[in-house]
């Protein structure tokens, strides 16, 4: 029998208090803290950011990202074209596969996230020092 399934505040604040980033439903690969909710077609997740932290650059091969801001504000640089883009609570932004991007995030950073189609499909890219430049800078 299907019914309302529900993930409740408390397990996910606590699950956010050990690990910033947690996946609320999606097929997932990796283990986590919480429990998650079955799905084949899309993840969704929240991340938390205490403190100012840097994502290196990395794109995905097949999987769109749809961001709401919860609390907070970063930066995103497209990594090909230098293009900087600020996000803030309240904004809603998309990050297309195959956009090549790092992220610099401030402390206080909340996001919830959606990404389609489902999968583990993140690659890593080197960088060079106009990055390294770019992450000083915020």
């Amino acid at each position: 029998m299907k019914k309302i399934e529900v993930i409740r505040s408390e397990n996910i604040e606590e699950a956010l208090s050990i690990s910033n980033r947690q996946y609320l439903v999606g097929n997932l690969a990796l283990p986590q803290e919480l429990d998650n909710l079955p799905d084949n077609h899309v993840e969704v997740g929240i991340t938390e950011y205490k403190k100012d932290t840097i994502e290196k650059p990395h794109y995905h091969k097949t999987t769109s990202e749809y961001v709401y801001v919860v609390e907070g504000e970063c930066k995103y640089i497209d990594v090909n074209t230098k293009e900087e883009t600020f996000v803030k609570k309240g904004d809603f932004f998309l990050i297309r596969k195959d956009i090549t991007y790092a992220q610099k995030s401030k402390a206080g950073l909340k996001l919830l996230f959606f990404k389609y189609p489902s999968g583990n499909d993140k690659v890593k890219v080197g960088y060079g020092g106009t990055l390294e430049e770019w992450y000083k800078e915020y």
